[in-house]
Order: structure tokens, then C-alpha cells, then sequence
């Protein structure tokens, strides 16, 4: 006996999400990991396990760049660095 299955599929007008906000209504409560990128650098393994308490390691990037926002690994924006209170934060500055 040969098995079928039916999907229905819902027509573009169909789905209409109110601007994108019935689309967040349903994944709003999604946890996603944010993170805020300052520079990368190059280094050996020898140099890496050679790092001690106290050693400096200059980042690629110049004190006043932006920063990459990554989310889930995937660069989103472009911030600066900012103080909040007692915390580091930032300002958005574009977003892709």
C-alpha cells in the first residue's frame, strides 16, 4: 500500500506577519547569543601557551575602531564601546 501525505501550503497573503510583529510574537522567546568582537590576532601555538599572567597581546584593531556584534557567530553590526554604569556596552552604529 503506497502512503501519501497532503501539506497545505500557506499562500504569502496567508501569512501575513502585522509588520513582523506576529513573526516575533512567535520566536520572540528564542535565546540567541550576542557578542561583541574587538579585534583578532595571529599567533602560534608556541606563542599561545607560552602567555602568561601580565603579558599583553595586541589585537589587530585600533583603540577607537568599532567593534563586530556576532550573532550566534555571525557578524550583525557595528558598535562602539560605551560605559553603562559599572559595565561595559554599546551604541549601535550600523546594522547589516
Amino acid at each position: 500500500m503506497e502512503r501519501t501525505s497532503v501539506v497545505e501550503a500557506i499562500r504569502p497573503e496567508a501569512a501575513s506577519f502585522d509588520n513582523g510583529k506576529a513573526g516575533i510574537a512567535l520566536i520572540g522567546h528564542v535565546q540567541v547569543a550576542l557578542s561583541a568582537q574587538i579585534g583578532t590576532v595571529d599567533m602560534s601555538v608556541e606563542r599561545l601557551f607560552g602567555l602568561k599572567v601580565g603579558d599583553e597581546v595586541v589585537l589587530n584593531e585600533l583603540l577607537e575602531a568599532p567593534v563586530t556584534l556576532m550573532l550566534n557567530g555571525r557578524a550583525v553590526a557595528r558598535a562602539e564601546l560605551v560605559a553603562v554604569d559599572d559595565h561595559f556596552g554599546v551604541r549601535i552604529l550600523d546594522i547589516a
